[in-house]
């Protein structure tokens, strides 16, 4: 009875994709190496076919082997010939439980599926007993605090070499399934059969006082390939799973495609965190191979600890008899945890130092407590202000207890635009603060320039902006930095997903963004730098969540158009209905309007829904950091479910 259905699946999605459609090449997460998340060679959906037909579901493409189904964001490579002489468009999927598979991303038809690439992480495997204070639930803590997920294998989204047609993926493989004795492999498979082209390379790597291997990193930040002077590096980042424990680091890894060896790698810290997550965006990199990179809570000197830092860096190929390195040559970093988290550093055994990574500190201490508000917010201190649009707003200042609760305020929890043209990289972290940095010089900030927080941020293009909501006039770059201590409306604002980057022909530069309990913003960025606030969207990410701090991640977004062509620009975007960080949660997908906005009676303008998932009544869980793809006129929504939902145009009735 599944092989039937399946089969019709299949048949319904071949007879609904279009028939003309070409595919553009899908080779890294969110399209390009700047992470525009920007399809320019859609030449199937439009605007107006949107408005005249609609879009309907078609079909689910399993990911087999793991409940979840993916992590990684579906790549393709179109144009790919077999064994049998067939030639399709192959999409490989890489399952949580180490299980890829190859199907026409067209008709949604398998071609091929690998043997488990090694044992998963098993997901509720204990990493230890919880102690006094533990942050997450039950008695034993787990990589996962909330068991979202059945195994943990393939985590980051590969790439693939056009030219030899490989894709390269890295997979979490244990012996016995545990965290403990697990390692990472640098996977290289033939994308026409999925046949290993070698043997998995095992991952490695000391810099200074940190071991790669010794301590228990998870590899969530996805592959970048690079060409330099005809050399092709891929480079991946990481963080540790006990993200301030002892030995905790962020890390920077190059693999020489040619040797098929890691060639260096780089910690973030030689103290402790500094983890690189950007909810499992990639490094950016430019088109002279420099490396950008946000990194999370730790320690920081300007001089081998670079925590909560925006980082350019630079990889120096192996030449004769010297190695290949890898190097921070420019940073700017907007404050020290040590002055946000009033009591500083609580120690490397601390509940705040050995939780998991994956949630925050400040957000787990306001949760409720058996339905009841929780002591940080019955007592939290609650200022009344207005924006900028005059709107009223209520900031809570939470009496947070727990030590250190305030070192987890992430500026690394999202990847940042890199506009290379412009030369600015655009940063924003839980804040929802986007930082505007020079690419030429990063600005290098030492301690010392702590002591005046504007001469530091005057290293930036301009001031720091409230990208994904404007809490009124609260200063963006204080001399106290816990005065960003703050949830607006009782709820978090984090920015996880990578900004949109869209080109418009009227508006210039624009930049999408959706933070967590928010709606989607349009911001306008100067060749100056200056970005400046245009339009929202209605719809709110995590609506059923009542309760502080609000549900997470936000929304996930990308877009496709048909080059600069009017009337071609779509923006696709999924948002969770609860918190999908504690729970599996329903999605939803919605497909806006980015050129042509609706003015308001008070002169603000809304950005506008053109297909609403919610509408029809289509159900499915929602996918944590995997935004939608769109490519030869189909939608892909990775989900929960276990595969990769199908979307496309509303067939035509027959005339």
């Amino acid at each position: 009875m599944k092989t039937h259905i399946a089969l019709l699946s299949v048949l319904a999605l071949a007879a609904s994709a279009p028939a003309q459609s070409t595919m553009a090449p899908l080779l890294t997460r969110a399209w390009d190496n700047h992470r525009s998340g920007w399809n320019q060679q859609e030449t199937v959906l439009t605007q107006a076919h949107v408005k005249a037909q609609g879009i309907t579901y078609i079909t689910t493409i399993p990911v087999l082997g793991d409940a979840r189904g993916v992590e990684s964001q579906p790549l393709i490579l179109p144009g790919v010939t077999l064994a049998d002489g067939t030639t399709h468009n192959v999409m490989i999927l890489p399952s949580m439980a180490n299980v890829v598979r190859g199907v026409d991303a067209t008709t949604g038809a398998g071609l091929w599926q690998t043997p488990p690439l090694g044992t998963p992480i098993t997901g509720s495997d204990s990493l230890g007993p919880n102690g006094p204070g533990a942050m997450c639930p039950g008695a034993n803590q787990t990589i996962d605090c909330y068991q979202i997920n059945q195994y943990w294998g393939v985590l980051s989204t590969g790439v693939v070499d056009p030219d030899t047609s490989l894709v390269y993926l890295v997979a979490w493989i244990s012996p016995d399934g545990t965290p403990q004795n697990g390692k990472h492999y640098m996977c290289v498979l033939h994308v026409k059969d999925g046949t290993q082209a070698i043997a998995p390379v095992l991952i490695d790597g000391t810099n200074g006082t940190q071991t790669w291997s010794a301590y228990m990193r998870k590899q969530r930040s996805s592959l970048v390939m690079t060409s330099i002077d005809g050399r092709k590096t891929i480079f991946f980042a990481s963080g540790t799973i006990q993200e301030l424990g002892t030995g905790a680091a962020g890390w920077v890894l190059a693999f020489d495609v040619a040797t098929n060896q890691v060639t260096a790698a780089l910690p973030t810290t030689q103290g402790f965190g500094g983890g690189i997550w950007m909810a499992g965006q990639g490094l950016a990199a430019d088109s002279q191979g420099y490396l950008y990179a946000v990194t999370g809570n730790g320690s920081f000197d300007g001089v081998n600890n670079f925590a909560e830092s925006i980082l350019k860096i630079q990889y120096t190929p192996p030449s004769g008899q010297t190695p290949a390195s890898l190097t921070i040559v420019s940073w700017f970093t907007p404050y020290l945890d040590t002055a946000r988290s009033p009591g500083g550093y609580p120690g490397p055994t601390s509940p705040a130092a050995t939780k998991p990574a994956g949630i925050s500190a400040p957000s787990e201490a306001v949760r409720p407590v058996n339905a009841a508000m929780s002591p940080s917010m019955k007592h939290a201190r609650v200022v009344k202000t207005k924006n900028a649009q005059g709107k009223a707003v209520r900031l809570f200042y939470p009496r947070v207890a727990t030590p250190g609760a305030w070192w987890d305020e992430d500026l690394g929890s999202a990847q940042g635009a890199l506009l290379e043209s412009y030369g600015f990289y655009v940063v924003s972290g839980k804040d929802g603060l986007a930082y505007v940095t020079k690419i030429a010089g990063l600005g290098n900030t030492m301690p010392t320039d702590f002591g005046n927080a504007k001469t530091n941020c005057a290293k930036l293009a301009t001031l720091p902006v409230w990208l994904t909501e404007d809490p009124g006039p609260v200063d963006p770059c204080p001399q106290d930095p816990t005065t960003l201590n703050f949830f607006p409306w009782g709820k978090t604002r984090h920015m996880h997903m990578t900004p949109v980057q869209y080109m418009s022909r009227t508006r210039g530069q624009v930049l999408f963004a959706w933070g967590e309990n928010s709606q989607l913003h349009a911001w306008s960025v100067a060749p100056s730098g200056t970005l400046t606030y245009l339009a929202q969207g209605n719809e709110f990410a995590s609506p059923n969540v009542t309760n502080t701090p609000g549900g997470m991640p936000g929304g996930f977004c990308s877009m496709s158009s048909n080059g600069s062509m009017p009337g071609t620009a779509l923006l696709f975007c999924t948002v969770p209905y609860g918190d999908a960080n504690t729970t599996v949660t329903n999605g939803r997908l919605l497909v806006y309007d980015p050129d042509n906005w609706v003015t308001n009676a008070d002169r603000s303008q809304t950005i506008p829904v053109l297909w609403d998932s919610q509408q029809w009544n289509i159900q499915f869980l929602f996918n944590k950091f995997n935004p939608p793809i769109v490519d030869g006129g189909q939608i892909y929504v990775p989900n929960y479910n276990g595969g990769v939902d199908v979307y496309g145009l509303t067939p035509q009735p027959a005339h």
